[in-house]
C-alpha cells in the first residue's frame, strides 16, 4: 500500500499527461487535477456550489460538472444547463454525451463541448435508473449502463457519429455490471449484479463473446462478488469477493490472489469503488465505521 487518503468520491479521468494518467476532482470551490498517485497539480477555480461533482474532463481545460444549479460546462467559457440533473457523461467525437434522468425514463443528449447546443436527444425506458457511461480507449464509442434497483440493469452500445448518436442494446437480460474497457480496448469485464453475484465473467470486444469466467466458488467467496471492479493493466483485473477479500487475476480470469488491505472487511469496511490509476496502481474507495477513505495500492509492478 502506498498511501491512506481522504475519500474521492468523484474522481473522473482527465488524460495523461507525459503518458501518466491524471484524474479531476472538485473539492474545496475548484476543480483539482491530480496526478497518477492523487497528489494535487494544479486546481482550477469556478464560479460553482461546493457540493458539484466532475463528471468527465479532459485536463482543466474542458470541465463537466454536476452542481444544484445544473449542468456546468467549464471550456474556453463557462455554461450552465439549469434544471439538467447529469448523472453520467462521456467525451466521444469531440462533443459530450451526457445521461439525464427524466421520470420514468433516461434522456440521453449529445451536446456541443463548446456552447451546451443539443445536437442529439433520445430517450430510454428505465424507471428510477442511475447512469454509467464507460467509454472505449480508443474509438468513438461507449457502454451506458442503466442500473434500475430491484429491476436490474439494462446496458447499451453507443456510437457517436456525425453529431447522431446510435444505441445498441447488448446483453439483454443479463443484468451485467460493466467494469470497464481493457486498456487496448479488445475485451471487457463485466461483474454480476447484486441478484446474482456469483460470476465474473471477460467478454471479447466488440462481439461480446465470452472468453472466461470465475466462480464465486473458486476463490471461497461465501458472499459472491461485488459491483467493484477493474483493469490494472492489459494483463491484470481486480474484483471484490464481498466481505472477503480483493481479488487479482489475470486478463482470463485465472490465477486469481487475494491481496491483504488493511481494513477487515467482515467486520469494518467494503470497498465501494476501485479505479486503475496506471502503473500497477488502484484506487481503492473504502467504507468504514469510522468513514470513508481512499486506498492507494501497489498490486503489480508497473
Amino acid at each position: 500500500m502506498i498511501d491512506v487518503l481522504d475519500p474521492m468520491s468523484g474522481l473522473a479521468l482527465a488524460g495523461e499527461v507525459g503518458g501518466r494518467a491524471t484524474f479531476a476532482l472538485w473539492r474545496d470551490g475548484a476543480a483539482r487535477l491530480l496526478d497518477d498517485r492523487l497528489g494535487e497539480n494544479s486546481k482550477r477555480e469556478l464560479p460553482v456550489e461546493d457540493e458539484a461533482r466532475v463528471l468527465a474532463a479532459s485536463g482543466l481545460d474542458l470541465l463537466v460538472l454536476a452542481s444544484a444549479d445544473g449542468l456546468v460546462i467549464a471550456g474556453a467559457e463557462v455554461v450552465t444547463m439549469p434544471g439538467m440533473p447529469a448523472d453520467a457523461v462521456a467525451l466521444l467525437g469531440g462533443s459530450l454525451v451526457i445521461a439525464v434522468p427524466d421520470g420514468e425514463r433516461h434522456r440521453l443528449l449529445m451536446l456541443d463541448s463548446a456552447t451546451g447546443t443539443v445536437l442529439d436527444d433520445q430517450a430510454i425506458d428505465a424507471a428510477d435508473a442511475r447512469a454509467f457511461l464507460r467509454p472505449h480507449p480508443d474509438e468513438d464509442t461507449a457502454i451506458l449502463e442503466l442500473a434500475m434497483g430491484q429491476d436490474g440493469v439494462l446496458a447499451f452500445r453507443v456510437d457517436a457519429k456525425e453529431s447522431r448518436l446510435h444505441l445498441t442494446e447488448i446483453l439483454a437480460g443479463e443484468d451485467p455490471v460493466i467494469a470497464g474497457f481493457s486498456p487496448s480496448g479488445n475485451r471487457l469485464l463485466v461483474t454480476p449484479y447484486p441478484s446474482d453475484p456469483q460470476t465474473v465473467r471477460m467478454l471479447s470486444w466488440p462481439d461480446l463473446t465470452e472468453i472466461s469466467r470465475l466462480d464465486a466458488s473458486e476463490v471461497d467467496a461465501e458472499y459472491g462478488f461485488g459491483l467493484a471492479g477493474c483493469w490494472i493493466n492489459d494483463d491484470r483485473v481486480a474484483v471484490y469477493a464481498t466481505e472477503d477479500a480483493l481479488i487479482v487475476a489475470d486478463e482470463n480470469l485465472d490465477s486469481p490472489e487475494r491481496i491483504a488491505l488493511p481494513i477487515d472487511f467482515r467486520d469494518e469496511g467494503e470497498i465501494e469503488s476501485l479505479t486503475p490509476l496506471g502503473s500497477g496502481t488502484v484506487a481503492v474507495g473504502a467504507w468504514t465505521p469510522a468513514g470513508r477513505l481512499t486506498l492507494v495500492v501497489r498490486l503489480i509492478d508497473g
